[in-house]
């Protein structure tokens, strides 16, 4: 016999570790099941892991991969098709190898008889934690196909959220890409034409002259090196950026970028505020759909604010007294949550916050990206003339001596 120690899930979603003897990983997960635990890691002492079913690192799913399998999902057990067949049509239908290999590996689940919810859990890093707890919870209600149609319009609106970034910030990216290679290209290209003349002037030059052919000369001749330099910088900076401490701190920094930081911080909370009015909508306990909340911030900052909620539920307080921390205080969001525990409608409540935080992070990034554009023109613009000013200095100068 054989001490496995496992890490999984209760029947109640609860994540739970612990040890069991048995002759092999096989027998020690069956023994698991039947205890009403679905094992998501399995080791022996000696080390070996046995992941639950395959894939527990999850398959590299794309997020257009776990749209497509949700709304094809939800469309075909709102036709009341049996889940193994509707996984079976999928698979037959997916468009690429990754996704086909994932539902495969889930019907293979629901076919030995998995819940969808238990066939899902290896893949936990693929979906995250909010869709599977949703899953469950409409497994439970004998509410799927609602769920995934939730699911479903959740999805769509992050991926349009994204896409709305992504898209009003590709503009000013170029533009800044392409003012910086402005300002490369003349210091490289053009100052250089006239050294031969200034070269005669000597200290006789303008300071701005000077300087500007100092920089030509420092592109030009030690561009491998700047080059360099800059590429192990920002590989330094990403390492960085990848521990905890820097995390923080970067995130701390973004909050404190004037509009940005609003515009961070309202977009970060609607996310919070969706994902938790959803959860409490389907019957998640409070603090349960508190914790998921919280995890599916991305900035760390706001994680570490929001944690101390969590022990405010716990005690017995209620929400609205912990959310007057300094990122709420000036707003309505504490009184429209106390009214809302007063009139049963939390779950309503913390949806419409939801789409007030979308709608006004949107309209602030307006206004960013209405001020971004031509402040990088005037800057761009500014640059230039400095570096055509000092050239044109330079040749007056020249006139006046001779």
């Amino acid at each position: 016999m054989t001490e496995f120690q496992y890490a999984g899930v209760t029947s109640e979603g609860k994540p739970c570790q612990g040890s069991v003897r048995a002759p092999d990983a096989d027998t020690a997960r069956l023994r698991l099941m039947g205890q009403g635990i679905t094992p998501v890691r399995i080791s022996s002492d000696a080390g070996s892991d046995a992941p639950s079913a395959g894939g527990a690192r999850g398959l590299g799913l794309k997020r257009k991969d776990v749209l497509l399998f949700t709304r094809e999902m939800a469309h075909l057990k709102q036709a009341n098709m049996p889940l193994d067949r509707a996984l079976s049509m999928l698979k037959e239908t997916a468009d690429n190898e990754r996704l086909q290999t994932f539902i495969g590996k889930v019907e293979e689940s629901v076919r030995a008889g998995k819940s969808l919810h238990q066939s899902l859990l290896p893949f936990e890093n693929d979906l995250g934690r909010q869709y599977l707890v949703l899953v469950r919870a409409g497994e439970t209600s004998g509410s799927l196909h609602v769920v995934l149609k939730e699911l479903t319009v959740q999805l769509e609106a992050d991926d349009k959220l994204r896409n709305y970034i992504i898209s009003s910030m590709t503009y000013p990216v170029i533009l800044l890409v392409v003012a910086v290679l402005s300002v490369i290209m003349l210091l490289a290209f053009v100052v250089p034409q006239f050294r031969e003349i200034f070269d005669s002037m000597g200290d006789a030059l303008p300071y701005a002259t000077r300087l500007v052919v100092q920089f030509s000369d420092l592109i030009r001749s030690r561009w491998m090196e700047l080059l360099l330099v800059s590429t192990l910088a920002l590989y330094g900076f990403s390492r960085w950026a990848a521990t905890p401490s820097g995390r923080l701190q970067i995130d701390r920094a973004l909050l404190a970028v004037p509009l940005l930081g609003v515009v961070l911080r309202n977009l970060q909370f609607a996310m919070y505020f969706r994902t938790f009015g959803i959860l409490l909508q389907r019957g998640i306990p409070m603090v349960d759909a508190l914790k998921i909340a919280i995890d599916a911030l991305t900035n760390t900052v706001l994680r570490t604010d929001l944690e101390p909620l969590v022990e405010t539920v716990k005690t017995g307080k209620r929400l609205s007294s912990g959310f007057g921390l300094r990122h709420f205080h000036k707003t309505s969001t504490p009184q429209l949550i106390r009214v809302a525990e007063e009139t049963g409608q939390l779950d309503a409540t913390l949806l419409a916050l939801a789409d007030r935080y979308e709608e006004e992070g949107r309209r602030t990034m307006g206004r960013v990206l209405a001020a971004l554009e031509p402040l990088i023109i005037i800057i761009l613009g500014m640059v230039v003339a400095f570096i055509i000013i000092s050239i044109l200095g330079g040749v007056l100068s020249i006139n006046d001596t001779i």
